[in-house]
């Protein structure tokens, strides 16, 4: 990313009292971008800022109680109620649509104040909101993960990080790039600077190790059980349904076999499809899921995308009007 964009980026935010927040249900990515963020912007330029998490995935609970483990000092404060009053500009990381955050405000649910995105999935300007500083916006959808624009924000003022921090970026980038799965070059240089005498790789997956608990192996069993198979050329499709962990079984149909895997489920009053396909897939044919379900978000009522392998939607249309048809769409690229 232009130099020039950062310097933008970082003026602007001069004198500015600033919220930094991310997508409900907070994973990993999100969390340490906002950490990594906050560090950086008081550290260096001594801006005021807070976060605010509406609820943290369980992965990412996890992974915070191991992290203080190692680092008993380590400050993770952040607000679980915000009054937007109190801010002049909203930073919101890892979405590029604001319907996937909950604010938890004290007095409107609702963004009222001016705010910028700073995310890697792909990006349809068209679908911008009121209050977006457009030019300002932080979005590289080149890389796997937004730790990695963050750190690069931080290079180009030529930051150092502690240890404590190191570990953190080099985690989000690990499991947002699948352990390197949906990663590129560009990935693992970023990681062999962040490795050192300090910052162990073998801890590092220590750090991330996730205990599946009983009703998340049951989703998969259950996901296995109902899969159905669709068949395009040499190309196998796998649609399945379960209540909950879509994502997770998503991906466990690609490990058993796959080439997309597809996982619908209904929460609620809404409706959502996760998604994954092979990298080699995409490379390969030009799938992009995460491109066919932000095409499909406003016929479908919701809001959808991701990356080109992995990617899911929230939508409130029927689900038997949508799920073929997207469906077809991932058939037109094989």
């Amino acid at each position: 990313m232009l130099f020039s964009k950062y310097e933008d980026f970082l003026s602007f935010l001069q004198n500015k009292k600033i919220l930094i927040t991310t997508h409900d249900l907070v994973d990993i990515d999100g969390f340490v971008s906002c950490f990594i963020l906050k560090f950086f912007l008081y550290e260096t330029f001594n801006y005021s800022t807070s976060i605010f998490f509406s609820e943290l995935s369980r992965i990412t609970r996890n992974f915070m109680k191991r992290f203080l483990v190692k680092f008993p000092d380590f400050n993770f404060e952040y607000e679980t109620k915000v009054d937007l009053s109190e801010y002049e500009v909203c930073l919101i990381v890892d979405t590029n649509d604001i319907t996937q955050i909950n604010l938890n405000c004290s007095k409107s649910s609702k963004l009222e104040i001016p705010y910028i995105l700073i995310d890697h999935h792909h990006f349809n300007k068209e679908k911008l909101r009121k209050g977006n500083l457009s030019s300002l916006n932080l979005i590289n959808d080149n890389i796997s993960s937004s730790t990695e624009i963050i750190l690069e924000l931080m290079e180009s003022q030529n930051r150092d990080l502690t240890t404590p921090h190191r570990y953190l970026i080099a985690a989000a980038i690990l499991i947002d790039s699948g352990f390197f799965n949906y990663g590129n070059n560009e990935t693992i240089r970023k990681m062999n600077k962040l490795l050192n005498e300090e910052v162990n790789f073998q801890e590092l997956l220590h750090l991330l190790q996730n205990d599946i608990d009983i009703s998340e192996r049951i989703a998969k069993i259950k996901g296995l059980q109902r899969v159905e198979l669709t068949r395009k050329r040499d190309y196998l499709i796998g649609v399945s349904r379960v209540s909950s962990y879509g994502a997770s079984v998503a991906s466990m149909l690609i490990k058993n076999g796959f080439d997309v895997g597809i996982v619908y489920s209904k929460e609620k009053d809404k409706n959502i499809i996760n998604s994954r396909a092979k990298k080699s897939l995409c490379l390969k044919t030009g799938l992009h899921l995460g491109k066919i379900l932000e095409d499909l978000s406003d016929y479908a009522m919701g809001s959808g995308g991701g990356h080109d392998g992995a990617a899911s939607i929230t939508f409130n249309a029927d689900l038997k009007k949508i799920l073929p048809k997207f469906i077809e769409k991932i058939k037109d690229y094989l």
